[in-house]
């Protein structure tokens, strides 16, 4: 059974735990521009590497397809077509940027020691070291005429989990595209 300078200890981790998984959400757009026109919208793909050829490596499958999903489906429901890129009004494009993170606990929770001459205190408590990599999702929107950004929104520490759910990747994704079109 653990102390209860141990459950102390412990339960201030799990909340700076939970502080540390805040998403932060940013989005910026052509203030000039007239979203109103917009009714249509295709992925924009990344043309083939200049060295090999090749198509750029898309990373996780099943990631890819939960932010694709995601991102049609939310579109979809704000009256957006899903065409063809040829045929489409604006051109849609995400990555995700990883960066690796270290979050230090120290529960300084103990017990007073005697004041003996010089000192006297606290001691005990213990700290903990967890790493991470923070995925920050970037959502870009650009006119399909012009191939210029209109529209760009930042999902800053949406996943901290290598395995998003489903769920998890739609929510940052809702929550991402909450404002599009701009009024």
């Amino acid at each position: 059974m653990l102390s209860t300078s141990r459950w102390l200890g412990l339960a201030a981790m799990l909340v700076l735990i939970g502080s540390c998984s805040t998403v932060s959400y940013v989005t910026d757009w052509d203030t000039q521009r007239d979203f109103a026109p917009y009714r249509s919208f295709a992925w924009f793909e990344l043309p083939p590497h200049p060295k090999d050829g090749q198509p750029s490596a898309p990373g996780n499958q099943l990631i890819v397809d939960r932010i694709r999903r995601s991102v049609v489906s939310e579109l979809a429901a704000k009256g957006l077509e899903s065409k063809e890129t040829g045929q489409a009004d604006l051109l849609v494009s995400y990555f995700v940027v990883l960066q690796p993170r270290m979050v230090m606990y120290h529960s300084g929770w103990g017990y007073p020691y005697p004041y003996y001459g010089w000192g006297g205190g606290w001691a005990g408590g213990a700290s903990y070291a967890r790493s991470y990599t923070e995925g920050t999702l970037v959502v870009d929107v650009l006119d399909a005429s012009g191939r210029k950004l209109v529209w760009r929104g930042i999902a800053q520490g949406a996943f901290t989990r290598p395995n998003p759910s489903d769920e998890h990747v739609a929510k940052v994704v809702s929550r991402l595209l909450r404002d599009f079109p701009p009024a």
